[in-house]
């Protein structure tokens, strides 16, 4: 038995058999090159197939998925469609004389040197993930091969690769696999938003995987650990039988809390607790509504922005509108543009910033692009008469941020008030706290907020100086440190005295050992991902608000994580 260690991406238990998937080589001799103008014209020919193979996948994904997921097929044509990008290759087969294969790669690895050295979370990393996948698309279709899908798997499978770019997980055959390990990819890459989205099982970052396993390999993905994914090829004997029955412990599990997702979420001594879910696109909500959700506390609007254009009102709202109606009444948050120097808008030319996450991203952003900001108003105050939308701007680090962008909403109704169309001119207005500046303002943000919410993923980032992209300080990015925990603490107990709710957007809201802290801290609504909605429902079902304060109170006054994690433990 081999046992190796990655990152869970998604959740789960599974066992079955390897399936080792192989990227087709697409080597080629150097030395048969044709004159430049054939070069070139093989290039232009394999850019046009590649194109209508992204339009068929960003076809196939969105009618799957929802049209959101689309958008992630439609970056990468948008690098299809770069005159310049293909102009760099043009210029490597007039000076080189030269393959279009060979330009292809060269122009690859010159962006792959500017970009080394990144953690596989970040988001330019992300981006080279998409570059990667669209020169090799090129490249196969240079060389005539045809694509290598997993679209047809055999019963049971658990996909081992180097990495998977989104086109393979989005083909992949889901009815027969279970799950899938990759050498490479970060929590935050496209693949691993996908995993969670069809609640498929899977590793990342697992080191050594192709060299340890072979096709047919008995293979057991234990991903119930949020933060350590273990992966064991070929277990036998106690441990193998140990593995089916934590497998089949853990199914009847999930089988027993998801009759549970729609049961009330009151703490045993009648405390009511909202519990919501993240999503960033149609695709997740009609996946969390299957898990129970009836309302949402964060929708993310990034992915409308990331293609070549900027999506103009009436796209905006037809998005927003329809998450609306499939709420059928239930509270929707949807979180105003929250985009910055460290993730590529085309279409704004964004300057490139030395420390982004202190640059100009959240309200910042949109306070400077007002045009861009009152589109996106609008487009809001218009979905607005379809549910119960609630707008929330984000990294609001001064009263004055917020009472500007309740100034821009104000005339973003003016506007619309002039116009034949339905709008709602007064939707609840919430702050994102998510910086040290709005905890220590938390008592005057809530006397004009009609709500608060914790995006505890940034506010950690900020409180502990941590960047939570960088791997070389990731122990450093402490989810459970008590400074945030008191951060947590103050920003409850000044919503209460303003008569407002507080909650936590972040991944801190889905972490079951945080549970009884965040409760016995004042927070009243909870947004997770929509997996995770059944076991935070049948946890908070199991608490006493009461005895939660408690909990919380000891846990905000211990003096280090460690010290946290193990009294949290202790108490369970």
């Amino acid at each position: 038995m081999k046992t190796l260690a990655g990152l869970t991406a998604s959740p789960g238990i599974v066992a079955g058999r390897a399936c080792v998937f192989r990227l087709p080589d697409l080597s080629c001799d150097p030395a048969l090159f044709k004159p430049p103008a054939e070069e070139k014209n093989r290039l232009d020919k394999a850019f046009s197939s590649s194109k209508a193979e992204l339009e068929k996948i960003k076809n196939t994904s969105s009618a799957s998925l929802g049209e959101e997921y689309g958008h992630i097929f439609r970056a990468q044509m948008t690098i299809l469609e770069d005159d310049d990008f293909r102009a760099e290759m043009y210029d490597r087969i007039d000076q080189g004389s030269c393959r279009a294969e060979t330009a292809v790669d060269a122009v690859y690895k010159t962006y792959e040197g500017l970009f080394s050295g990144m953690d596989e979370d970040s988001y330019n990393a992300q981006r080279l993930a998409d570059l990667s996948d669209v020169c090799k698309r090129v490249q196969r279709n240079l060389l005539g091969i045809e694509e290598h899908s997993l679209s047809s798997l055999p019963p049971e499978s658990i996909v081992a690769a180097v990495e998977l770019f989104p086109s393979d997980t989005v083909l992949m055959d889901k009815k027969n696999i279970r799950g899938f390990v990759t050498e490479k990819g970060g929590l935050t890459s496209h693949v691993a938003i996908l995993a969670k989205s069809l609640s498929l099982p899977a590793a990342v970052g697992t080191a050594g995987i192709m060299n340890q396993v072979e096709e047919n390999d008995d293979v057991v993905l234990d991903l119930r650990d949020f933060e350590k994914a273990l992966v064991y090829v070929n277990p036998a004997g106690e441990k193998k039988a140990e593995l089916e029955k934590a497998a089949d412990q853990y199914r009847r599990r999930q089988e027993e809390l998801f009759r549970m997702k729609d049961l009330e979420c009151v703490t045993v001594d009648g405390k009511k607790i909202v519990v919501s879910a993240n999503i960033g696109s149609i695709g997740d909500l009609v996946n969390a509504v299957e898990f129970g959700a009836k309302s949402v506390g964060l929708f993310r609007t990034e992915f409308l922005f990331l293609g070549g254009n900027l999506p103009d009102e009436e796209e905006q709202y037809r998005v927003y509108a329809e998450a609306a109606k499939k709420l059928n009444g239930g509270m929707l948050i949807i979180r105003t543009l929250d985009i910055g120097g460290d993730k590529e808008v085309k279409a704004l030319a964004l300057q490139k910033e030395k420390n982004p996450f202190l640059g100009l991203r959240g309200i910042r952003l949109c306070l400077k692009y007002e045009d861009l900001f009152l589109t996106q108003l609008r487009a809001l105050l218009r979905a607005a008469v379809h549910g119960d939308i609630r707008i929330m701007f984000p990294m609001i680090s001064s009263l004055t941020e917020f009472r500007r962008a309740k100034e821009l909403a104000a005339k973003a109704a003016a506007e619309l008030a002039g116009r034949a169309v339905p709008y709602r001119p007064d939707p609840p207005l919430g702050v994102m706290i998510e910086t040290p500046a709005a905890v220590l303002l938390a008592d005057e943000l809530s006397g004009e907020a009609a709500f608060v919410s914790m995006g505890t993923n940034d506010l950690t980032q900020y409180m502990l100086c941590v960047d939570r992209d960088n791997g070389e300080v990731s122990s450093y990015y402490q989810t459970l440190s008590p400074a945030l925990l008191r951060a947590v603490g103050m920003t409850g107990a000044a919503a209460e005295k303003n008569g407002i709710w507080a909650g936590v957007c972040g991944e801190l809201a889905g972490n079951p050992l945080a549970l009884p802290v965040l409760v016995g801290l004042g927070v009243e609504e909870l947004s997770v991902a929509p997996q995770l909605i059944p076991q935070t429902v049948a946890r908070i079902r199991s608490l006493s608000r009461a005895a939660c304060r408690e909990t919380a109170k000891k846990a905000a006054s211990l003096s280090t994580e460690d010290e946290v994690k193990a009294y949290l433990a202790s108490v369970q």
